[in-house]
């Protein structure tokens, strides 16, 4: 098992999952890729793209432009055909605000839990996957 890498996962239901570390296990931190969020569910937040996010420059000018009032910011790093779905999917992660506390997708898999291997991220992907992961206070 390798850091980066994609896979279908037994957690409630399959899911996909990337694994945030590697080695022999038996658990392995992952993070669960999701829906990309629909124009309904992103009305009023702020939601930076893995490339926007990991570029500074980008990134300030997003957040300068959004204002100081948006409810909460947070990145969609996305995944697709490329990293070996069918369907498009997001990690999504929060920035940190004070007094909030947003749901996060963050879990621990077992190797036995791991059905599927779906691909392995690109340097570039694991970037913007580790861009956001810091961001987010999660590294």
């Amino acid at each position: 098992m390798e850091r980066g890498e994609l896979w279908w996962a037994r957690l409630d239901e399959e899911r996909a999952v990337v694994l945030l570390s590697g080695g022999p296990g038996p658990d392995f931190p992952a993070v669960q890729i999701v829906a990309p969020a629909t124009p309904a569910q992103k009305a009023g937040f702020l939601l930076l793209s893995g490339d926007q996010a990991a570029d500074p420059d980008e990134r300030r000018r997003v957040l300068d432009a959004a204002g100081p009032d948006p409810r909460a910011t947070g990145i969609e790093v996305f995944f697709g055909a490329e990293e070996g779905l069918a369907e498009p999917g997001v990690v999504r992660v929060a920035l940190p605000q004070q007094g909030k506390i947003f749901c996060t997708w963050g879990t621990t898999v077992s190797r036995d839990s791991l059905l599927t291997r779906i691909g392995l991220l690109s340097p570039a992907k694991q970037h913007e996957l580790d861009v956001a992961l810091a961001l987010a206070g999660r590294e």
